[in-house]
């Protein structure tokens, strides 16, 4: 759920976490499954636990027959997480039994405001202990052979150039996996073919994938403009390669340079997403490292950078959301943070069980195109402003119903369609909504 805020808020108070890993047994769903659930049983899994959704995130605990026993977007204060552990241990004690109809509880606070309960479908949950032959695990990449998967972390550093101590929230750490494709490896290998020794300047394509994932806060505050309710204001960048001496071996050592400046956020005084946010965010950095390439792959990178970082995100209902953090998962906690920042990445060719070629690769696909995944954050950032200003979702419903099926069978023209409409829908319901 707001996965960020969660883990600060909710997952990083030690009384939580062992009680979590005595009483329960925690999961982390990708809120894409959720809101899009995939073929197979754990699509079934993912589908049921959906039906119940008050938001396109949140916390949610089901009993062991797959029934969602409670929701809970936020909480009244720090106390009430506990006492949420509580009610759902008391809930499971009472709706464990598969033959009993389980009503879903949904809270917008736990426990000050509650929304309206679902009730239980009928339907039972068949859960095998593993996928059914030829069903791939929805959670399992599935990538071209060669693609470049990599690890990115960032921090903060203090007056003395070190990383601060701190750690658990959003702007003191980040740590992401970012991939880059096979088709922007083989651009960097012609390149540096082409200029045969000299300095050249590397495709940006390959520049963006390492400069996109670098940058502190929540996936909302992309710089670059690339998920929904952010905005890109100014980006540049220039990264030089040079190849060295490689008369020796197979593999062609590339070294690599450059520098990025990324600006975006909402203008002051500007709210176009009706939501309260309000943020800016600047990112500047100086790279430098290296990639190795054999027959026009890269089967190793290394990066590291420095600079400055600027970003500042408040909300204008902060005043009225509480002084805890619980009360107001949804909308984050304020940060304003300016200092030097430090980003190193690592990154080689994906494992084999992430590859999916030939007639996998038919079925599988390797998903929706970027503007498909971007037009779905932007459907799913929408339900949430709608389900919080008590819009009523009931004619997207059924569009949507008919997108998730075609997505699955990787008809991604055909459901991006029917995304487009539900879209247009769901834009004219929120402005209705906020009266904008």
């Amino acid at each position: 759920m707001f996965a960020g805020a969660a883990r600060e808020v909710v997952f990083s108070n030690r009384e939580v976490v062992r009680r979590i890993n005595e009483e329960f047994i925690p999961v982390a769903l990708k809120a894409a499954f959720v809101n899009n659930p995939p073929r197979g049983i754990e699509g079934e899994l993912y589908a049921e636990i959906g039906r119940s959704k008050p938001a396109p995130q949140g916390i949610c605990t089901v009993n062991s027959n797959g029934k969602v026993l409670t929701w809970a977007l936020s909480f009244d204060n720090d106390a009430s997480i506990l006492k949420f552990l509580d009610h759902v241990a008391a809930r499971y004690k009472k709706g464990s039994d598969a033959q009993k109809f389980v009503t879903a509880e949904r809270f917008m606070t736990f426990p000050g405001r509650r929304m309206s309960d679902v009730k239980d479908n009928g339907k039972r949950m068949r859960i095998p202990e593993q996928h059914a032959s030829g069903d791939r695990c929805p959670a399992k990449p599935a990538l071209e052979k060669g693609t470049l998967v990599g690890r990115i972390i960032g921090r903060p550093l203090d007056d003395n150039g070190k990383p601060i101590n701190k750690t658990i929230r959003q702007e003191d750490y980040m740590e992401a996996r970012f991939e880059v494709p096979v088709a922007y490896q083989e651009q960097l290998a012609v390149a540096a073919e082409q200029e045969s020794g000299k300095r050249f300047r590397v495709p940006d394509a390959f520049a963006r994938s390492l400069i996109s994932p670098a940058f502190l806060g929540q996936l909302d505050v992309n710089p670059l403009g690339e998920v929904p309710g952010s905005r890109n204001d100014r980006r540049s960048w220039k990264f030089t390669g040079r190849v060295v001496d490689s008369a020796k071996s197979s593999v062609v050592r590339i070294l690599i340079q450059g520098q990025s400046d990324v600006k975006g956020g909402q203008a002051p005084g500007r709210n176009p997403h009706g939501d309260g946010r309000l943020w800016d965010h600047r990112v500047a950095l100086r790279w430098r490292g290296y990639a190795d390439i054999k027959d026009h792959r890269v089967v190793k990178l290394v990066m590291l950078a420095n600079g400055d970082e600027r970003l500042r995100w408040g909300n204008e209902r902060f005043n009225f959301l509480g002084k805890s953090d619980a009360s107001h998962l949804m909308a984050g906690h304020e940060i304003n943070l300016d200092c030097e920042v430090r980003y190193g990445l690592t990154a080689g060719p994906c494992p084999a069980d992430e590859v999916v070629e030939g007639a996998a690769a038919k079925r599988f696909g390797s998903g929706p195109r970027p503007e498909l995944r971007a037009k779905m954050q932007r459907f799913q950032a929408g339900m949430k402003r709608l389900h919080q200003s008590g819009g009523n979702a009931s004619k997207i419903a059924p569009i949507m119903e008919r997108f998730a099926p075609l997505a699955r069978q990787g008809k991604f023209k055909e459901a991006e369609a029917l995304l487009d409409k539900a879209l247009k829908l769901l834009d004219s319901k929120n402005k209705q909504a906020t009266g904008r």
